[in-house]
């Protein structure tokens, strides 16, 4: 083995374990999967907010000036500005557009 290939060989295990060491430290941190997580949790907001019956006029239309208060404190969190959510100790929200569109 001559020392040009030792080198590198050297310089790719370097390199491995620093891909490994940089993964593992992303994983801690949840920045892969924090894109994924918030998107489960709109999800379940917007599913709970097709069963209320505030969001819906009479004939069954979607009425987007309805209020709706969230079982929790995530929903006005992941839904945010599109549905004009409260803050503080109020988590109510208008119904916004209909997330069925």
């Amino acid at each position: 083995m001559n020392k040009g290939q030792g080198m590198f060989e050297y310089i790719l295990l370097l390199a491995g374990v620093l891909l490994v060491v940089v993964l593992a430290i992303a994983l801690l941190r949840g920045g892969l999967f924090q894109s994924a997580s918030s998107n489960v949790d709109k999800n379940a907001c917007l599913s709970e907010l097709v069963t209320e019956s505030s969001c819906f006029n009479s004939d069954g239309s979607w009425n987007s000036g309805g209020d709706h208060l969230y079982s929790g404190t995530k929903c006005p969190l992941a839904l945010g500005a599109q549905n004009y959510c409260g803050t503080g100790a109020n988590y109510t929200c208008y119904c916004g557009t209909d997330p069925r569109t």
